[in-house]
């Protein structure tokens, strides 16, 4: 099952990319215009930072994951009740 959640830029985004590591699935940040990266990449990281200070990219985004392990180690990133966090 995906989950997904809006993404907020006023989280700890280094903190947030370690925690992605230890997600047992892909985690991909996916933007309005359709764009996705893959954020366990070293590369897509890099991209994820330097849009980071591109506020039309970020404006309707979301961050999408796969299982309940993955979303119980990212669900705290995001301001969701564990019974609405972004079933899909």
């Amino acid at each position: 099952m995906d989950y997904v959640f809006p993404f907020t830029n006023s989280i700890d985004i280094k903190k947030f990319l370690e925690d992605v590591k230890a997600c047992e699935n892909e985690v991909y940040f996916e933007s309005a215009e359709g764009d996705k990266l893959a954020l366990r990449s070293a590369f897509c990281q890099l991209i994820f930072y330097f849009i980071l200070n591109r506020p039309q990219k970020m404006k309707d985004a979301v961050i999408r994951c796969s299982g309940k392990h993955d979303r119980m180690i990212l669900l705290p990133y995001f301001d969701i009740e564990d019974n609405e966090a972004g079933q899909k």
